[in-house]
């Protein structure tokens, strides 16, 4: 049979397994469409063989003509006894974050938003925060999650609409070229010490007041400049409805794509209450292991669809406490995992790499850990190597957990969850790269070539992914909607490769490449992940530095582990090799070190790749077998010249 044959069969059994066998002419089908194993994973759909019979029709099953309020609501009658938020020690319980709900609600009708208004936030998660996104939507309006790395540009545009905003007082700065300006009839400023118990309350407050005018960030006085106490005040003096009218397809949440290509640009990705209620039945389909009363630590701000879905939403709707940690540092994700317990939390693999070497090197000065309370810690948004990946769970079963660390990938333009592991689908390790474990019940995924042909498994190309819980289009961008979304497929720009078991494997994105003369590509991540197989490398990224002399030029920044050789040999090691890899038109521009850890950029805890592209000092190179100081320069035309320092022989400790 062709694919096309055997798409015809796939599909009546599908039928069949709905409507039931009703003669033996359907069971021949059944058995023939079992047996068929066509090697293309969108027919075959592999991953199902994990999930219940029921899987698929759970997902499909949503609550009609309802918001993701009104589901999590309902939700609070059975799980009352659970607080729905902790922060700073302090719990707020479900009815009491109900209530602030409702006095959000109030406070904006009596403040002028409007049904489908679009309202930008900007800043870190907070209980307020938390209340104010079910208050718009309770009201018809659209909370837009801004990135948090947002340029004056892209932030003028994506705010071209907007009237009123909502702003994290300590970041002000980063946004008052915007949010000064006339249009804005009301910015609704909030403070990270806001429902703190005391004294952390005066404490931070007093070192935020220091902080705003050692920075000159004081907020305007001018009155369209409301704080959040006087905010939920003005509430108090609306009586009117505040629930508006279920609408079909209602933007309901605007995410930041966080996007990982370096010529990326800024992506909002606008969800329904549909494809966010169609997630939430995807986490009751694979059977996500969030249990009552349990504890889910977000640490993420809220501009990633993976903070808002995974570590909010879902937790509330099944009866967890969510634990917000604001504060975006190592040593505060640290502190968290083993002061506050949690039992689920996600995380990018740069910063689980950092934890697990600070527990590793606790570890051997005596330091006892129990992680036995982790049921679903979650590395996601960056992933991680095999190597790091094996060295977590052996450190996680020191700590009493055998359960160790899930692997998981999103999308953003499917407001989150696209594949993870389960406790009864677990990666192999056989590729260079970790998998992210098998696609949610309810999605069709794929990975296709250049022409839109689907390849079979085990082959590299562009993952495709279709379902219902996908975003309704780029807030603002049709012509970048049409280019990603086509036939119901959205095509993620990511290369991928599935298996036989439909486990997927992310490689990195397809743009991060070289068109090389001959037709050919070579990727980034291919380069860097040749380089891996060294011990002494800790980390290790790849960006083009097309110079005016070479545009197939590139910069490697390492990270070196504690117990290699000294620097000059690894590099000396790492030159060889590339020099036998690459092809000959490729060059290694220079050679940056960071020490054992590449650094990470604290709005996305992901490694800063974007920075390290534009990294235009401190590099080594190898030339006449001597290390020596490399520099670039930015040219106007976007080529760098690189500079050699005369007589700068380079002694790397």
């Amino acid at each position: 049979m062709d694919k096309s044959q055997l798409i015809e069969l796939k599909n009546k059994f599908a039928e069949f397994k709905h409507t039931g066998l009703n003669n033996n002419y359907q069971r021949i089908i059944i058995n023939e469409a079992i047996k068929a194993n066509t090697g293309y994973a969108t027919v075959d759909t592999p991953w199902m063989k994990y999930y219940s019979p029921e899987a698929e029709q759970i997902v499909s099953n949503i609550p009609v003509n309802k918001t993701i309020w009104d589901v999590i609501e309902d939700s609070f009658e059975d799980y009352s006894e659970y607080p729905a938020i902790e922060y700073f020690g302090k719990s707020i319980s479900r009815e009491d974050f109900r209530n602030m709900v409702y006095t959000w609600a109030r406070t904006f009708r009596a403040m002028g938003i409007e049904e489908d208004e679009v309202v930008p936030i900007y800043g870190p998660f907070m209980p307020d925060i938390c209340a104010m996104i079910f208050s718009l939507i309770m009201i018809g309006a659209c909370p837009y999650f801004l990135k948090l790395e947002i340029s004056p540009e892209a932030l003028a545009k994506e705010t071209a609409k907007s009237r009123t905003a909502i702003v994290y007082d300590g970041m002000w700065n980063n946004v008052a070229c915007e949010f000064t300006k006339e249009k804005y009839k009301a910015i609704i400023v909030a403070s990270i010490t806001e429902n703190m118990p005391s004294p952390k309350k005066e404490i931070i407050s007093f070192l935020s007041k220091m902080k705003a005018i050692k920075n000159k960030s004081k907020i305007p006085k001018e009155k369209k400049y409301v704080w959040f106490d006087d905010a939920r005040e003005i509430g108090n003096y609306y009586i009117g409805d505040v629930k508006v009218a279920f609408k079909p397809n209602r933007n309901t949440i605007i995410s930041s794509s966080s996007g990982t290509s370096l010529n990326g640009v800024v992506k909002g990705c606008v969800s329904t209450n549909e494809s966010i209620l169609t997630q939430l039945c995807m986490g009751d389909a694979a059977d996500i292991q969030f249990f009552p009363g349990d504890r889910c630590l977000n640490q993420l701000p809220p501009t990633a669809s993976t903070s808002l879905n995974l570590l909010f939403f879902i937790p509330l709707y099944r009866g967890m406490t969510v634990v917000l940690e604001p504060r975006t540092s190592i040593d505060a994700w640290y502190n968290a995992l083993v002061n506050l317990k949690p039992n689920a939390c996600l995380n990018t693999g740069s910063t689980w790499n950092l934890f697990f070497k600070r527990v590793k090197e606790e570890m051997n000065k005596g330091k006892k850990f129990d992680f036995s309370y982790g049921e679903v810690w979650v590395v996601g948004g960056e992933g991680t190597d095999v190597k790091k990946f094996l060295t977590w769970d052996e450190i996680m079963r020191m700590a009493g957990n055998n359960r160790g660390v899930v692997s998981a990938y999103g999308q953003s333009e499917f407001f989150s969850a696209v594949c993870s592991e389960k406790y009864n689908a677990r990666c192999s390790f056989d590729k260079k790269v970790m998998g992210v474990g098998i696609p949610y019940a309810g999605l069709t995924v794929g990975v296709f070539d250049e022409n839109g042909k689907e390849l079979k498994y085990n082959q590299r190309g562009n993952l495709w992914i279709k379902g219902d819980a996908m975003m309704k289009e780029y807030y603002g961008k049709p012509e970048l909607t049409e280019e990603t979304i086509g036939d119901g497929w959205l095509k993620t720009g990511d290369m991928a490769e599935i298996d036989e078991d439909g486990f997927v494997y992310i490689w990195g994105r397809l743009s991060d490449k070289f068109d090389l003369e001959d037709g050919s590509k070579i990727y980034l991540f291919d380069i860097a992940n040749h380089l891996k197989d060294n011990d002494f490398i800790e980390e290790v990224i790849v960006v083009p530095k097309p110079t005016t002399d070479n545009k197939y030029s590139i910069a490697v920044h390492l990270a070196l582990s504690n117990n290699r050789e000294n620097v000059e040999d690894c590099i000396r090691i790492i030159d060889k090799q590339l020099k036998q890899y690459l092809p000959e038109c490729v060059s290694v521009g220079g050679y940056s070190v960071h020490g054992d850890a590449l650094p990470y950029s604290p709005a996305t805890l992901k490694i800063a790749v974007k920075s390290m592209a534009k990294q235009l000092d401190n590099y080594s190179a190898i030339e006449n077998d001597e290390f020596v100081k490399v520099s670039y320069s930015l040219l106007e035309n976007g080529l760098f010249e690189r500079n050699v320092i005369k007589n700068s022989v380079l002694k790397l400790k």
